[in-house]
């Protein structure tokens, strides 16, 4: 079943905290992939698919809502078969204020990353990001991260026909 924009939209969102985007910029591609709320087309996941061997450099756009956040952390998993394969843990800020202006979202980007690769490497991944305050999780998103060849184009997928 098809879900519409604001189911979509309903699994970035928390009480206190709203994922807006993650971009994903493939250095060695010179891609950008952008996963945004604006979106003319919406994948019904996200989902990403990116080359082996890999170097990106991830953005993360966020609303803070109700209240001021205090030391606010960035977590990201990947899973191969349950089993964790590659982690992040971020600082993201001390203090992140509410959101006021709607069109000016709090930015945040991480150090480059380098994917692995090789045959056995290749495939889908289920991976998870959610942020932090003081080590309570605020928000949890789910997503896939799809590593193919290296001379495969990066893109966007999840959509379903």
């Amino acid at each position: 079943m098809t879900k519409t924009k604001e189911e979509i939209h309903a699994q970035f969102d928390s009480e206190f905290l709203d994922l807006e985007s993650m971009i994903i910029d493939i250095v060695d591609h010179q891609t950008q992939l952008v996963y945004a709320r604006d979106m003319e087309e919406m994948p019904q996941q996200l989902h990403f698919v990116l080359p082996e061997y890999s170097t990106y450099v991830l953005t993360v756009k966020y609303k803070v809502k109700k209240r001021d956040l205090g030391k606010l952390t960035y977590h990201q998993v990947v899973r191969k078969h349950g089993i964790p394969f590659k982690t992040r843990n971020e600082d993201v800020t001390k203090n992140a204020v509410i959101t006021e202006c709607p069109k000016s979202p709090h930015s945040v980007t991480f150090a480059p990353d380098t994917l692995p690769g090789g045959p056995f490497i290749r495939g889908t991944y289920d991976a998870s990001s959610h942020f932090e305050e003081q080590g309570q999780k605020l928000l949890s998103v789910p997503w896939k991260i799809e590593i193919v060849k290296k001379n495969v184009k990066p893109r966007i997928d999840g959509y379903y026909s």
